[in-house]
């Protein structure tokens, strides 16, 4: 894995995985080692639905969360955002809500001059993360670009 010489994007996906399922940050690391043939699980940090969040690779590391972005972006996973269906909800829980907007605030700290989208504002054919980041970073009182 390279060092990321920039940082300009923070990416928030989700797990796409169902609430009920078993899902936690051994099991996406499983999934992109084993299946995706990654050399470590893809993401920066993990938020489990319990609000527990796991470092994934370390934050100067390179990424592989984003296909064209991982040079210059830091991902964060949260656990769930299918519904029993399959279909893409916002299922996630308070905590990890919660503990989303202490990483973004905290990244920001790092790097202000970051923008923070959603998965699918970088590759439209994916519903990830299955909530308008946007929508959410202004609910949150984050100053969206080009406001003071």
């Amino acid at each position: 894995m390279g060092k990321r010489k920039e940082t300009n994007t923070i990416v928030v996906h989700c797990s796409a995985s169902k609430p009920e399922q078993l899902v936690d940050f051994d099991t996406i690391k499983r999934w992109h080692m084993m299946e995706r043939a990654f050399i470590d699980i893809g993401y920066h940090w993990v938020i489990e639905r319990d609000g527990t969040v796991k470092q994934g690779r370390p934050i100067d590391d390179w990424g592989a969360h984003v296909k064209g972005h991982n040079h210059e972006s830091v991902g964060i996973c949260l656990v769930g955002g299918l519904d029993s269906d399959c279909k893409p909800q916002d299922n996630f829980t308070e905590k990890q809500k919660r503990m989303l907007k202490f990483l973004v605030a905290g990244c920001l700290n790092l790097w202000p001059e970051a923008k923070v989208v959603g998965h699918t504002h970088l590759d439209q054919e994916k519903a990830c993360p299955s909530f308008d980041v946007c929508a959410w970073l202004a609910q949150e009182g984050f100053v969206a670009e080009g406001e003071e």
